[in-house]
């Protein structure tokens, strides 16, 4: 069996585990609230533990989608006329069984009027998609909300991950991580979550699973510039995805190779914006290229995150 792409463990799971603290009711009461994060620990036989010895394993960090209104760590899996996506806490157990630490973690929501924080990612906020999150408001039954409502929330979210992203680096040596092989991703909000952290906050991810959203073309052209080294990404939409979630990505693919960013984009075939991990998917500009989602994901992370050092 090949490490890190066959799934040989089984997993252990440490429920609400507190990465930090956030700011809610920002514009009336403001207090914190805790943030926590759901640990996916891979439980080796004797005698595999032995052989790690010193070695850190990978980790992967996931957010949830939700339009930045809902879903949680545990469950973010939506239907949508039929279509259902697998949710971030399915991806985190499936990589926990092939040796990876993972995290599914919590965020502020918009509705928490949560505190946006400083050195903010989106310094235009007319450049806000509000289409899905005005559609998500109706659901939940909440009124309709200001663009600098959806603004907080999101610049609350991209901190979030920056601080869980902070915490696991911290605590590598408690869950054997090897710092340098740290990645994040989500789904959706989660992805764009993952994105916007890695590239606009300088967390150190060592790789970017984006999921149907990516870092904002108008934040990619002031952040990504020549000659430096960014995080590999790997950017997946649906075929029939969100009008701007698909632009967004294939905008994302041209703009980083562009400028000599590692990444790859896939596109599920007659994929909405919601498709599960087992989606047949085709590599961009090369249709004949094909396989399914989730081995693909794995393949990425392996190749980027250098995997084969350690099988």
């Amino acid at each position: 069996m090949k490490n890190f792409i066959d799934k040989k463990y089984t997993v252990k799971i440490l429920r609400d585990v507190r990465y930090g603290v956030g700011g809610i009711h920002h514009t009336t009461a403001p207090r914190e609230r805790a943030l926590c994060l759901d640990v996916y620990l891979p439980e080796p036989s004797a005698q595999e533990q032995s052989s790690l010895g010193s070695v850190g394993r990978p980790s992967l960090i996931m957010a949830f989608g939700g339009a930045f209104h809902r879903g949680s760590k545990e469950a973010d899996e939506f239907d949508n006329e039929g279509h259902r996506n697998t949710p971030v806490s399915t991806y985190c157990q499936e990589f926990a069984k092939r040796g990876y630490v993972t995290f599914s973690i919590d965020y502020r929501l918009v509705q928490e009027d949560p505190d946006p924080g400083v050195n903010n990612v989106i310094l235009d906020k007319s450049t806000i998609k509000r289409t899905r999150m005005d559609h998500v408001r109706k659901l939940l039954g909440l009124e309709p909300a200001t663009t600098e409502m959806l603004w907080s929330g999101m610049e609350a979210a991209f901190d979030d991950m920056r601080k869980a992203f902070e915490y696991v680096y911290a605590h590598a040596a408690t869950y054997g991580i090897d710092q340098s092989r740290i990645a994040v991703g989500g789904f959706s909000a989660g992805a764009r979550m993952a994105a916007c952290a890695t590239y606009a906050k300088n967390v150190s991810a060592a790789a970017v699973v984006a999921l149907s959203s990516m870092l904002g073309m108008e934040e990619a052209k002031r952040l990504i510039l020549p000659g430096r080294n960014y995080a590999p990404a790997l950017i997946v939409v649906g075929e029939n995805d969100l009008d701007y979630v698909k632009a967004l990505g294939e905008q994302s693919h041209a703009y980083f190779d562009q400028r000599g960013v590692t990444n790859e984009l896939w596109e599920v075939p007659g994929g909405t914006h919601f498709y599960p991990a087992s989606s047949l998917v085709y590599k961009g500009g090369e249709p004949t290229v094909t396989s399914h989602l989730e081995p693909v994901i794995a393949d990425f992370l392996y190749r980027s995150l250098r995997l084969s050092e350690l099988s």
